[in-house]
């Protein structure tokens, strides 16, 4: 269509803008905007050539003035502009010329702005306060974690002498550098350890949400099913988790969030791509 430069806005639409730019190999430029005083400017140190055929870039088209405000912005100095967004909806307040509808209530969201799809950041209206990944809902494995993971074996051999070692367990002596005083716990123990276990809780001082496995809806077997589950339902955007094959079925199943392995005291992303044997491999049991 003849476009001179791409003009992206920056910070949503800085992805795209550089797919679309390097796909059409034209010039990348970029605007600022600020939602306190809805003033735009130039993010970059050059701007296009007056009267330029400009493509607009952003990642959505959504209900706030970002949009509409950088396109009268771009015109009232000139330029002719087209508008494409990577998703709009029937409530966006600018139809762009390219871009996909999200069908019936459905939103869209991308890897860089993950944090905000949490119910707190949705509370800000659009006008965070702090930086976007304070708002990030973090949750956390239990077993292996916190206290150190009994062997299986020692459960089948003796019940009830291993889970009263359990509750005698300290917390370990490294433990994720986040906040765990109301950290939300999702665990592979059943519904009916639910007193004993926030007993342990509560005298380590950690009071967040607990989240445990229904045995009328999950087997041991399906622990991982379980938790991702409940990381979905929660709105979570990290979980640490201390099994490796869990993490690999949490991570391949829960595409929202960011999933890491906790390896004695270390922490490792991972991500998996979709298997049947992936599948079936991670469903085992596990704290």
């Amino acid at each position: 269509m003849g476009f001179d430069a791409v003009v992206a806005i920056a910070r949503g639409g800085l992805a795209p803008g550089m797919m679309a730019s390097t796909a059409l190999s034209i010039p990348l430029y970029a605007v600022a905007y600020s939602r306190a005083d809805r003033s735009v400017s130039w993010f970059t140190a050059e701007k296009p050539k007056a009267g330029s055929r400009i493509l607009l870039v952003e990642d959505i088209a959504g209900r706030g003035t970002t949009l509409s405000d950088s396109l009268d912005f771009l015109r009232t100095q000139n330029y002719q502009v087209k508008v494409f967004v990577l998703a709009y909806d029937a409530q966006s307040r600018i139809v762009p010329d390219f871009g996909m509808k999200m069908p019936g209530n459905s939103r869209a969201w991308f890897p860089w702005e993950r944090d905000s799809i949490t119910d707190a950041f949705d509370r800000t209206c659009n006008l965070p306060a702090k930086p976007e990944y304070q708002y990030a809902s973090w949750a956390i494995d239990l077993d292996g974690v916190l206290l150190a993971d009994l062997p299986d074996h020692h459960y089948d051999q003796a019940l009830d002498e291993t889970l009263a070692a359990r509750d005698r367990l300290h917390m370990n002596a490294v433990l994720p550098q986040i906040e765990l005083g109301s950290v939300t716990i999702i665990t592979g123990r059943p519904e009916k350890d639910r007193v004993r276990t926030q007993n342990w809780l509560s005298r380590h001082g950690l009071n967040g949400s607990l989240v445990m496995r229904n045995e009328s809806v999950y087997t041991p077997q399906e622990s991982a099913m379980h938790k991702a589950d409940s990381i979905i339902a929660g709105g979570h955007t990290h979980y640490i988790e201390s099994d490796a094959r869990q993490a690999l079925y949490i991570a391949n199943s829960v595409k929202v969030a960011e999933v890491f392995w906790w390896n004695d005291g270390q922490a490792m992303q991972v991500s998996a791509h979709a298997s049947q044997q992936l599948r079936e491999n991670a469903l085992i049991a596990g704290g």
